[in-house]
Formats: structure tokens, C-alpha cells, sequence
């Protein structure tokens, strides 16, 4: 049997899903009208508006990467009493808002010639756009947020109102919210979107103050020029982060500067789906780094990422923005950098990178965490690994110009060395949290010395050894 889900923005049905449960087949057709308009954008550049047949496995492959990962995962499949591997299912649950602008909902089904097809998509979708009732606002005041916070073994943080909220991908406890002004809500889609992902601190001992480490490095990264979704941290008194949603672009009330009248829902995808990976291999070492299997690398990489010269807009501009994210890693000892931590705005030209998210410095806390590094830089998976050699191995690779290489890692330096400093004694830091960012500038410092020294060797690097 073949079941059906209507896949749809705010501007339009653009097509629809289908799903051959005995066989466990994918598929996915355009809406003749989406083809024709002009501002119209693929799924993915696998899935193409041609209508030409993906290969075997992308649409569900494209799938999975929107759902939510580890305990997110687990409640969804227990909430609503279905496999984890039930993608079509757990879309079906929470595709109505996932990253992006797609949405995915059930469609009106009818048997013909003894097959299954959508019907009155279009009509059903003018209907829900032209349902002039106001969009509903579940306040969360601060005290349930905080209750909420603290009871995060007891209560699954997505779930509210006996509903899963979270349908963005990830491991960490997340939420999407709309904030206007100091208020946070709850929101079910339509013409009011979410506009911000709200983080809680970690419950993790290990890595502890995550809200003001990835404020500090998120801050660090804008401060120096790149493209970062913009970060704040409040306290109720519990410190959250919030994070600007830049598949987003919300329309506010010119009376008040503050309510959302609109917000309009941006497409946009992430490294694996841009690559048409499964989430299995966002890490390169798709299999760990066990002795006997480290060798194998067939995840993302970033000789993968930087072959999507093909797919992208302006390849120069974004060459350059990518290469920009992989160095900066580097500065802040993020571990953990794999292929879903890059995104990509969809666009009638093509990929085009989007703002920098879930910048933290994993081996700032050491041993107690993993300190191979997601994706390796020449065949170095530790930052203690890192040479002119390697550096010179990752630009080949890349097809980056070595000098080009090696001016932009001085330059990134010199300006994190003029700011980093100045940033880590905010006063948005209190307590434990000062000493934690003191250690963060202080473990970037290290690697900024390191790495001015390094760049004007990569260019001295013999080509014959690459």
C-alpha cells in the first residue's frame, strides 16, 4: 500500500511524498504548478525540480536528516508507539515545522485503477491559508520554563501539553519557540512560526556551562566577521540560550516593534543533505576510531563538502565562507564539527551557505570528552596533530590555494587575538561560567599562537609529498 503526505510551503503545495510500506520504498513527485514558478527551489539538488528520478534511497535519506536524534528520538517512538526507523511515520508525527520551509502533512487519499493518490492538495492548502483565525500563542512563563528545566529527568524537555514540540535535528535538549520581545511561546506553525531554538544547560557534569560556552563562541566567531545566527543567554533564573532562527525572516508589527505579524519559513539544508548522506555518516570515520576499523572514512569530510562547487551559487563567495568555518574550529577546539553542523540556504541559483551554528569548544574540557575531531584536516583527527603538512594535504584536498590558506588563518587569528580577550570578561558571564570562558580564551590563545606559526609554512610544503 502507498501512503501519501503532502509536502508544502507557505507559498504553495510543492509535491507530494510517497511511501510503499512492504517494500520500504521513497518516493517523491513535484507539483506541476511548483515546477513553473519562477522563484522555485528543489527539495535538495538530488531531488531535482526536473521531476528526473532521484537515486534509490535520497528521499529517504533527505528524510531522516530532518528528524531529532537520541532522547528525542527515543520519546517520539515511544509517545506515539512506533519504530525509531519509521521515518515516513515520525514525519507524518512532526513534519509540520522542521528545519526549513517544507512542511509535511497528511493528504485526503483516494484508491484509483488500485493505487493510492493525493487529492484536493491545492484545495486543502488555499483552505488552511485563508483560515483567518489568530495564531495561537502558548505563553511559557518563566517559572514553568525553569520548573521545566529542572525536571528534565522526570519530564522529556520537547514534550508539552502531551505533545513532542522538537521536530529539529540534534542531540541536545532544544525547543522551538517564538520570542517577542521578553515574552517565549509555543507555536504550531502556519503564519506563526518559531523563530528562535531555545537550548537549556547541559545535564551532561562533563561538559558543563554549554549555554555560556557556545554563547562565547558564537560571539566570537560574529565578532570577527563571520556569518553566525545571532545568540543571547537569559536567565530564569536557569540560563538558556537563544538562538536567532535564520531560516526565518519574521515580519513585525510596526506599532510595537515587538509582536510577529508573519514569519516566513526559508528553505534551507544541511551538509548531509546537500552531499545525500544518510545521518549515519555525518561523522567521517563513519564507523569510530577503533583500532580496527579508524581507517575507514566514507562520512562527510570536507573534500566532500567543498566538491559541492557544482550546487552553489556563488562558489567563490561560498568556498571562501566554508573554509572560513572549517579554520575557525580550529581556533575554539570544536571536536565535534560533522557534516550537519554546516547548513545551506536553497535558492533558485543554487546552495549558498547559511549563518554558523552550535560553534562550542568540545576539548576545552579535556579528556573527559572525545577530542578526535568530526571531520580530519589532511589525515590529522587531533588537534595535536596539526601541521603545515596537514594543513597543506587539507587545501589540496579542497582545492584550496596554499597561500590563499595561509593568509586567511593569520588574518582569522590577528582578529580573534584583538577581541577574544575582551569577550571572555563580559559581564553576560556570572559564576562558575567566568571561569570556564577564562579557559576558553585561554585554550584559544594557545591555539592562536600555533596557528600564526604554522601558516606561513603551508605554503613552503613540497607538492610532491601531497
Amino acid at each position: 500500500m502507498v501512503h501519501v503526505l503532502s509536502v508544502s510551503t507557505q507559498d504553495g503545495p510543492v509535491g507530494q511524498l510517497g511511501f510503499e510500506s512492504h517494500q520500504d520504498v521513497y518516493s517523491f513527485k513535484y507539483d506541476e504548478a511548483w515546477q513553473a514558478r519562477e522563484a522555485a527551489v528543489p527539495l535538495s539538488p538530488h531531488i531535482p525540480l526536473t521531476g528526473d528520478q532521484p537515486k534509490l534511497g535520497t528521499v529517504h535519506r533527505f528524510l531522516a536528516n530532518l528528524l531529532p536524534e537520541g532522547r528525542a528520538l527515543e520519546v517520539a517512538s515511544v509517545m506515539y508507539q512506533m519504530s525509531k526507523d519509521n521515518t515516513f511515520g515520525l514525519m507524518h508525527i512532526l513534519g509540520k515545522e522542521p528545519v526549513g520551509a517544507l512542511s509535511f502533512t497528511a493528504a485526503a487519499q483516494n484508491a484509483v485503477a488500485g493505487e493510492e493518490r493525493a487529492v484536493n492538495a491545492e484545495a486543502e492548502y488555499t483552505a488552511d491559508q485563508e483560515n483567518d483565525a489568530p495564531p495561537v500563542r502558548r505563553v511559557v512563563p518563566a517559572d514553568e520554563l525553569s520548573d521545566r528545566i529542572r525536571r528534565r529527568d522526570e519530564i522529556p524537555f520537547p514534550v508539552w501539553d502531551r505533545k513532542l514540540r522538537l521536530s529539529v535535528a540534534g542531540f541536545q535538549d532544544k525547543l522551538q519557540v517564538l520570542v517577542e520581545g521578553d515574552s517565549i511561546a509555543l507555536v504550531d506553525g502556519g503564519p506563526i512560526s518559531s523563530t528562535h531554538i531555545l537550548k537549556p544547560e547541559s545535564l551532561n557534569p562533563t561538559s558543563a556551562f554549554m549555554v555560556a560556552n557556545e554563547h562565547y563562541c558564537m560571539t566570537l566567531a560574529a565578532s570577527i566577521g563571520l556569518p553566525t545566527a545571532a545568540v543571547q543567554i537569559r536567565r530564569i533564573p536557569e540560563p538558556i540560550l537563544l538562538i536567532e532562527r535564520f531560516d526565518r525572516q519574521v515580519e513585525l508589527d510596526p506599532a510595537d516593534g515587538v509582536t510577529a505579524l508573519r514569519v516566513r519559513r526559508t528553505h534551507v539544508i544541511d551538509g548531509c543533505q546537500a552531499l545525500d548522506l544518510p545521518v549515519s555518516l555525518k561523522y567521517e570515520r563513519n564507523f569510530g576510531n577503533a583500532p580496527a576499523v579508524r581507517d575507514i572514512r566514507e562520512g562527510a569530510s570536507f573534500e566532500k563538502l567543498f566538491s559541492l562547487e557544482r550546487h552553489l551559487e556563488n562558489p567563490a563567495q561560498a568556498r571562501q565562507v566554508m573554509l572560513r568555518w572549517a579554520l575557525f574550529q580550529l581556533f575554539i577546539g570544536n571536536s565535534d564539527a560533522h557534516g550537519k553542523n554546516l547548513s545551506f540556504h536553497v535558492r533558485p541559483a543554487g546552495l549558498s551557505p547559511a549563518p554558523f551554528y552550535d560553534l562550542v569548544s568540545v576539548n576545552v574540557y579535556g579528556d573527559a570528552v572525545e577530542q578526535d575531531m568530526a571531520l580530519a584536516y589532511g589525515d590529522a583527527f587531533r588537534l595535536d596533530e596539526i601541521t603545515a603538512f596537514e594543513l597543506a594535504y587539507f587545501a589540496k584536498s579542497t582545492g584550496t590555494p596554499r597561500p590563499f590558506l595561509a593568509r586567511e588563518l593569520t588574518r582569522m587569528a590577528l582578529a580573534i587575538k584583538r577581541v577574544s580577550g575582551e569577550l571572555s570578561r563580559s559581564e553576560v558571564y556570572v559564576g562558575e561560567e567566568r571561569g570556564l570562558v577564562k579557559r576558553i580564551h585561554d585554550f584559544v590563545t594557545v591555539q592562536v599562537d600555533k596557528l600564526m606559526r604554522l601558516a606561513p609554512e603551508v605554503p613552503r610544503v613540497d607538492q610532491s609529498l601531497l
